[in-house]
This record gives structure tokens, sequence and C-alpha cells, in this order.
């Protein structure tokens, strides 16, 4: 993770094998912002890490808090493009958005983030983007925008932050 230490002071908050947390405070005008970056285990105990540590987030209600990344976790079975899916994960990750009191912000113009990269590929939306729902009050036209697909098996994406609301 990286920013523009002319317009933002950083300071770590977690450093974990599937997470950094940063707090940002504006050199403008002194306002405070979270940003976490999530690269979600596939399995194993670092998957049950993961979802404990992200089950236990502490969010203030007051908090300007995003929350990006790979869960590796889809929503609803809607979320792929072939029949199958776990419901077990579908119910723990949206408990976990739930427990949270996160907010989804959708990804326009496409239904899926990854490829297994096959001749009949599995599509799947695996990369989210969450924010608190103070951030939502002060940043209220916030974009999850796809870019064109490189090489890797995800899709680019590209947040659009606006505290304007279009007419």
């Amino acid at each position: 993770m990286g920013w523009n230490s002319s317009l933002l002071e950083g300071e770590v908050i977690h450093n974990l094998i599937f997470a950094v947390t940063v707090k940002f405070t504006s050199k403008h005008d002194k306002s405070v912002w979270f940003l976490t970056t999530v690269y979600g285990p596939c399995s194993g105990p670092e998957r049950d890490n993961f979802v404990n540590w992200l089950n236990n987030l502490e969010i203030q209600d007051d908090d300007d808090w995003m929350l990006i990344g790979d869960f590796n976790f889809y929503r609803t079975l809607e979320n792929r493009n072939r029949e199958g899916g776990n419901m077990n994960d579908i119910f723990v990750f949206n408990e976990i958005i739930s427990n949270l009191g996160l907010l989804e912000i959708p990804l326009k113009g496409r239904q899926f983030t990854w490829s297994n990269m096959q001749d009949n590929p599995l599509l799947e939306q695996l990369d989210w983007c969450f924010t608190s729902s103070h951030w939502i009050s002060a940043y209220p036209n916030t974009l999850l925008l796809p870019l064109a697909k490189p090489l890797s098996d995800h899709l680019p994406c590209v947040v659009q932050i606006d505290t304007a609301i279009p007419k």
C-alpha cells in the first residue's frame, strides 16, 4: 500500500499476513479515515484466523473506514457463473458484514472479479469494497469501477471517492 505523503499522514494499525490497515490523517483538514486492504486465505488455519480477525474488527460508529480486496468469499450463489458453492461460507461472510455494520460499494459494470482462467471458466466475485455507514455519509458518491483485465486471474478495480451527491 502506498500514499502521497504530501497529502496524507499514514499510521499502520494492522500489518498481518492477510490484511494491512492504515489510519490516514489529511494534512489539509486533519480529517481521519481508515483503509484496510485484505487478501483472505482460501483454506486452512489462516482462513480461520482471517475470519476471526475480521469478525472482531472494531469499527466505531463515527469512523470513516473502507475495507477492500480479495476476501475469497462470495455473498450469494449469484456471485458465481456455475451451480454449486459453499452455503456455509456465504452465511459466515454475510454474518461478518452484518456484525460489522458494513455497507457494500457495488462493482459497476461487471459481475465477476475472478476467473480460474480455464477454457470453460469458473467466474466468481471474490473482490469486494465495503465501508462503514459513517463513510457513506461523508463520501456519498463512492464508486467501485473495473479496469481493463490484465494477465492476472483477478479484475483490477479503482475506488472513486467523491463527496458530491449527483443531481
